[in-house]
């Protein structure tokens, strides 16, 4: 059992990294089923099932052979590493039509969880409705384990060159967000995916470039007297510049697109290529891997001192290569290729806390899924948002806003 996640669950307890997706189903979900299908599933990834324990020198990791738990209810809270869920680090509600699911983000990131819960959804329709579904792009409960899916890099790579990465300098700050508030307000925005995409006539944007564009559009909007950059911070999958194409770990980093004021004038074809050219430079083998070993590198100099001034500064070292202080925050893992599942889910949603501005995108049921997640109660920027799409004939529905409590863990 690879135990690399460890340090970063018990580092935070308070403020825990934790996702969760939120389904809307297209039928009412049969509790009973969904909790048989999630103990077929786990059996399938099960460096997904542990518990943490204390140890004289700290905690620890040991498997879990108790169920993972499914609650037939949305009311009781989902508190990861407590005796309600079985001390497991995965967990899920149901309610209705909707079904939750809970991971810690060290234990996985957002391409990682869609492998498990494609399995869930399969597990789980295949005996609500006794039908042999279509695997193609599903793993399976019986399907092998890959060596690398329990693989967390750490080694140097060769091939670096980071002269083309972004750094974010003198951004647009959100005014809103110069606050220390915990509390966290989510809108659920939806967009037709055929009419979003088909916006842009004759460009090769991506719903990732139309949506910075958008978005920097609106803040301009919103902001018409800035004259400072607007940063987008995007969570791109590093995988295969990390040659661990299978692994379960939290594998994403972050590039910096930068959109200037005195060009949002431009039309959205222009804008788009511009920013996707941005995308593509940014997300090079070469570059992912100068980030990897910069932050390698870093880490070695933070264990060889006990300076405690030197290892803060170290670390905002490597916060500025990992996060930094962009104006928000967007990801989207990409087509999900739900294939013989598309027919049964109707919504899909990933939450997540930010005290800023994060939109978590994801595709199903036709039409894209923002979850717009903010830390500030201000819901003009949501509706200017939406206002744009719509002069451009875009369809945009906004919900919310609904208070996004931080979600709770529970070390022993």
């Amino acid at each position: 059992m690879n135990k690399a996640d460890l340090p970063g669950i018990i580092s935070s307890p308070k403020k825990p990294n934790i996702i969760q997706f939120l389904f809307t189903l297209k039928d009412e979900i049969d509790c009973s089923v969904m909790y048989d299908a999630m103990q077929k599933t786990i059996k399938r990834y099960p460096y997904f099932a542990f518990r943490i324990v204390r140890t004289e020198n700290g905690y620890d990791k040991t498997e879990n052979q108790l169920p993972i738990i499914v609650m037939n209810s949305f009311s009781e809270e989902l508190v990861l590493g407590s005796e309600a869920v079985n001390y497991h680090w995965v967990a899920a509600a149901c309610e209705g039509r909707r079904l939750k699911l809970a991971i810690h983000h060290m234990i996985a990131d957002g391409r990682s969880a869609m492998r498990f819960y494609k399995t869930l959804l399969y597990c789980y329709f295949s005996e609500k409705y006794d039908v042999q579904l279509d695997p193609k792009g599903i793993i399976l409960p019986d399907s092998p384990i890959s060596p690398d899916e329990d693989v967390k890099v750490y080694n140097l790579l060769d091939g670096e060159d980071g002269t083309m990465r972004t750094t974010v300098e003198d951004p647009f700050v959100i005014p809103e967000t110069v606050n220390d508030e915990m509390k966290g307000y989510l809108y659920q925005v939806t967009i037709p995916e055929k009419e979003f995409l088909s916006s842009s006539k004759g460009s090769d944007n991506s719903p990732l470039t139309l949506l910075t564009v958008y978005m920097a559009k609106m803040f301009q909007n919103q902001c018409p007297d800035n004259e400072k950059d607007i940063y987008a911070g995007i969570a791109i999958d590093v995988r295969d510049a990390l040659n661990c194409p299978e692994s379960r770990f939290s594998n994403a980093y972050v590039i910096f697109i930068k959109h200037s004021p005195s060009k949002l004038d431009l039309d959205t074809e222009r804008l788009g290529t511009m920013t996707r050219g941005q995308i593509i430079v940014q997300s090079q083998e070469d570059i992912i891997r100068y980030v990897h070993n910069s932050i390698m590198r870093i880490s070695a100099q933070i264990r060889s001192t006990t300076d405690q001034a030197e290892r803060q500064r170290l670390m905002h070292e490597i916060y500025q290569l990992v996060a930094s202080d962009p104006t928000y925050s967007i990801s989207y893992v990409g087509n999900p290729e739900w294939g013989s599942l598309e027919p049964y889910i109707e919504e899909e949603y990933t939450l997540i806390m930010n005290k800023k501005l994060f939109l978590e995108v994801n595709a199903a049921g036709g039409k894209f899924c923002i979850s717009w997640i903010q830390g500030f109660e201000n819901g003009a920027y949501v509706k200017t948002f939406q206002s744009l799409l719509r002069e451009k004939g875009i369809r945009c529905e906004v919900s919310g806003p609904f208070l996004h409590e931080w979600p709770k863990c529970c070390l022993p």
